[in-house]
């Protein structure tokens, strides 16, 4: 066999190569979408990312090695290794990391949400801090507690019973 069949041939098999290489990029793909779910949009726009990447890829790898001549037999080469690839690896493949990659999200997600309670926690404290200064130097200053007041209707409720006590206290009183 002559030294340029020998090239070529080489080239085919890696064409071959960069097809299976092309189909597990894009299965990585895939196994992200398993795990955390992405919208419509988001999709298309990360298969759009992957053409282009596959599009450079290819180019970048058949200019380097074949001087940019574009022969049939490479194009023949990544759609046997593709489906080759897509038809054996592919569907365990995605299926196992696909398995695993949950398994480790949720590990993952075990301080996150450890996290989330103690940010939860110091919220509620922090507004009971807030409602705390607020009666104490509402109550002590005359119309400063305006100042204080927030749209949040939890604390509009808390100030209207508030002031519901008092006055039933002040007809007590009366009464007495």
């Amino acid at each position: 066999m002559s030294a340029y069949m020998g090239r070529e041939l080489l080239l085919f098999t890696k064409s071959i190569w960069y097809g299976a290489l092309l189909v597990l990029t894009y299965d990585i793909l895939k196994i992200c979408r398993n795990v955390i779910r992405h919208s419509n949009a988001f999709t298309t726009f990360e298969d759009l990312v992957y053409w282009i990447f596959c599009a450079l890829f290819l180019f970048a790898r058949f200019f380097k090695e074949n001087s940019g001549i574009l022969r049939g037999y490479l194009a023949a080469g990544i759609v046997v290794g593709s489906l080759a690839c897509y038809f054996s690896i592919s569907p365990v493949f995605v299926r196992f990391f696909t398995f695993l990659s949950k398994k480790v999200w949720k590990v993952l997600l075990i301080p996150l949400k450890i996290v989330k309670k103690v940010i939860k926690r110091l919220k509620s404290s922090l507004f009971q801090g807030k409602m705390f200064v607020k009666r104490k130097i509402g109550s002590g200053v005359k119309g400063l507690g305006r100042h204080f007041r927030n749209n949040n209707k939890g604390e509009e409720a808390d100030e209207e019973k508030k002031g519901r006590q008092k006055k039933t206290r002040k007809r007590k009183k009366q009464k007495k």
